[in-house]
């Protein structure tokens, strides 16, 4: 009698791979339209008299070529730095389209024992590689065809984390980290509790970075009210700067943090400006570009300590969060801390590139530097912050002793007088010269 040997039912695999494809459709259907629609509206506003009309699918292609990562050349200008805004934007659609992937296929996988991951993983990996194929293949090919993108290796790198980092978000977030090897031996109370405080950390750097720009424009604010005077039109200008520094704001804020850590932020290869070093070299007429070019006051020097304060505060505030942190000890905190640097260093490579001629030409906070600084920074403040949870503890420790020893004398004080009337102990002896009743007198 002959075995058969079959391979596994390429059921669950067609399945899975169709329900990959129209996730990665509803995707495409929303942001080529909408590339479409604004780069209408440019040719419009702009030059479109001037333009023949294949340069609306031209910009459309490009823009979403530039909101991934690539790097695009229009105009006779290098455009790579991204709109960062609606890289965030387009980060949490393809996230949240991942996220229904993982769940599908968890759902339809033929195996998830313990024993034998290999099925689960094998349905798990090519749902996840169809995913990020079906996303990057079609882009790539439009972005290069038509959309005038140059697949540089910077481009293609921040392309990569722009689709791993979401995939990655999306298994962990389905299925948590027991199901990755590397990740497993972690517990779960301690991730959680590290996840908790980066994200805590990353909201408190947001705003440490609005307060920096805040406190820039009040000490240039001459030079800022003047920027708008070169325009023939003022009010229209105002509000269309307006409207394109919004469009980057999660890079200007990030390379406000920069400029703290003392990293700085590079204009055009002529100079970096930081907490610690000033630069002249010229800027466009942009609100928050003015404020890197001048001098700073002597006070401004200090700026890298308010990271330090800021990882301090993130991780004492609270009692409860405290001590979460404090029971996880330093395997938490490392952990919080390697977190912090991944997502710090995507932010710092997509905060980079080119828009433009003059200071927009290289552009941004250098991802070599100011990552590991902003990242250095506040791990200093969050380990100072554990280390003061725990010597503030010490006493209390020790009172948390004392109190159960009392409650343990306590304890045995009223055992041993149920003892005593359980195992029914004489009585002590009357006192001469008193009579009991029971006594013959």
């Amino acid at each position: 009698m002959v075995l058969m040997h079959t391979s596994p039912h390429p059921q669950p695999y067609r399945r899975t791979i169709l329900a990959v494809l129209m996730e990665v459709a509803k995707i495409d259907l929303i942001v080529v339209p909408a590339g479409f629609v604004i780069a209408t509206v440019f040719w419009i506003i702009g030059l479109g008299s001037q333009l023949p009309y294949s340069t609306i699918p031209e910009w459309a292609f490009a823009l979403w070529a530039t909101v991934s990562g690539l790097s695009v050349s229009t105009l006779g200008f290098d455009f790579s730095l991204a709109p960062s805004l609606v890289t965030v934007g387009l980060w949490f659609l393809v996230a949240a389209g991942a996220k229904r992937v993982v769940g599908g296929t968890a759902a339809d996988s033929p195996t998830e024992s313990e024993d034998d991951l290999g099925g689960w993983w094998a349905l798990m990996g090519t749902a996840l590689g169809t995913y990020v194929v079906a996303y990057a293949g079609p882009l790539l090919v439009l972005a290069t065809l038509v959309g005038q993108a140059a697949v540089t290796p910077f481009g293609f790198l921040r392309l990569v984390l722009f689709l791993l980092t979401a995939v990655a978000w999306a298994l962990i977030r389905v299925r948590g980290i027991g199901d990755i090897p590397c990740l497993s031996p972690i517990a779960d109370e301690t991730f959680s509790v590290a996840v908790r405080l980066v994200r805590r950390l990353l909201w408190a750097a947001a705003a440490l970075g609005v307060i920096v720009l805040l406190v820039g424009i009040a000490i240039r604010w001459s030079d800022v009210a003047d920027t708008l005077q070169v325009y023939s039109s003022p009010v229209a200008a105002g509000i269309g700067l307006i409207v394109v520094q919004a469009l980057f704001a999660p890079s200007i804020v990030y390379s406000a943090v920069s400029w703290t850590a003392g990293t700085g932020v590079g204009i055009g290869g002529a100079g970096t400006s930081s907490a610690f070093t000033s630069t002249s070299a010229p800027v466009p007429d942009v609100h928050v570009l003015q404020l890197l070019s001048g001098d700073y006051p002597a006070w401004t020097a200090a700026a890298p300590g308010l990271l330090v304060l800021l990882g301090l505060l993130c991780v004492i505030l609270g009692r409860d969060r405290a001590r979460d942190i404090a029971e996880q000890s330093w395997i938490g905190l490392g952990i919080a801390i390697g977190i912090l640097f991944v997502i710090v260093e995507v932010l710092a490579l997509f905060a980079r590139g080119a828009m433009g001629p003059l200071g927009l030409s290289g552009f941004g906070p250098s991802a070599l530097t100011s990552a590991p600084a902003i990242t250095g920074w506040i791990g200093a403040g969050m380990a100072a912050g554990l280390l003061l949870i725990r010597l503030s503890g010490l006493h209390t420790v020790d009172s948390d002793f004392a109190d159960d020893d009392e409650d343990g004398d306590d304890e045995d004080a009223f055992d041993e007088a149920d003892g005593s009337e359980a195992f029914g102990e004489d009585e002590p002896e009357p006192v001469d010269g008193v009579v009991n009743d029971d006594e013959p007198r």
